[in-house]
């Protein structure tokens, strides 16, 4: 059985639905990430997502509001994910979380996307301070930017204790590095990569929360990365990350061990991959939605951007 703890993002685009599903994660042991961000945009049309996020905002405190909470059910922590502090969203969302406070829904804490500072985590504790609640704040690392900074944000850190867990997210990453193609969890820059930001954050004695894993079918895929990330620190809680119910809930069992594959990719490779991402992402973005799903794997919209990128730099037209 793993040592894992699970965590997985839900959009509040339709928060009944997605309350149902809080619901059953929890009682099948798993942690939720209530989402703002990037679940609830339409990256093509900037006026689309200021609807989206207010209307997410607004539905989920009126579902919340008169509602009473019963531990049993909600025996995991939820948490928030909202929008950076340098986002135009960013007040709006706050606002929403004070106003969360008032009720009795059970926030456990906040997501913080695009850290690069220590002060930003400093800034919403000191928001949040002004609540009742003993509130968790959880810096996400996602820029090349926080990750050059994140061994001064974690000695920062040393003193004051105001943050004790780190997520790291690849999508945003790798977009911001210009890394193409998106290195995936049975490849070795991947493991490069989390490698080096998860034994600084295990070395600072903080919980590191693994980056969401991209294929929405693939368990055995999936369980052996946890597993692999579970046997190089078997000493130390960590948490990974899903992006849907299947695979959270999808039984862990005896599986072989992860083959790190450090094959070289030629240019016409990158290339059709490129061409593969667009065109996945495209046709499988069904109702506008932020993400999408391709023919084999779930495609954000910061790897569309970066294939679009890559095609534009090094396709001749």
């Amino acid at each position: 059985m793993s040592k894992s703890k699970l965590i997985q993002y839900l959009p509040l685009s339709h928060p009944k639905a997605t309350m149902r599903m809080v619901r059953k994660l929890a009682n099948n042991g798993i942690k939720a990430i209530l989402d703002l961000e990037d679940s609830v945009q339409d990256p093509f049309d900037s006026k689309i997502t200021k609807e989206l996020k207010l209307a997410a905002r607004k539905n989920f405190l009126d579902l919340i509001s008169n509602e009473a909470f019963n531990e049993k059910v909600f025996h995991e922590e939820i948490f928030l994910r909202i929008n950076s502090i340098d986002s135009e969203y960013f007040d709006a969302d706050i606002e929403t979380v004070l106003e969360i406070c008032k009720t009795k829904f059970p926030l456990a804490g906040i997501f913080l996307p695009m850290v690069e500072e220590y002060s930003q985590i400093v800034r919403l504790h000191d928001i949040l301070g002004s609540t009742n609640l003993q509130i968790q704040i959880v810096p996400m690392i996602e820029t090349s930017l926080g990750m050059k900074n994140l061994s001064d944000i974690l000695e920062q850190d040393q003193k004051n204790t105001i943050f004790k867990h780190v997520h790291f997210g690849l999508f945003d990453y790798a977009l911001d590095s210009n890394l193409w193609p998106f290195p995936d969890p049975d490849h070795k820059k991947f493991w490069d990569i989390v490698l080096n930001i998860s034994k600084l954050v295990i070395d600072y004695k903080k919980i590191y929360i693994h980056t969401p894993f991209p294929f929405m079918t693939d368990s055995d895929l999936f369980w052996r990365a946890t597993h692999h990330l579970e046997d190089t620190f078997p000493n130390h809680e960590v948490w990974s990350c899903t992006l849907n119910s299947e695979l959270s809930l999808s039984n862990d069992h005896e599986i072989s061990e992860l083959d790190i594959s450090d094959k070289e990719f030629s240019s016409k490779d990158l290339i059709d991959h490129a061409e593969l991402i667009k065109n996945d992402f495209l046709n499988g973005r069904a109702n506008k939605r932020s993400f999408s799903v391709g023919s084999s794997r779930f495609i954000p919209p910061h790897q569309y951007f970066s294939a679009l990128n890559y095609l534009k730099k090094n396709v001749k037209h």
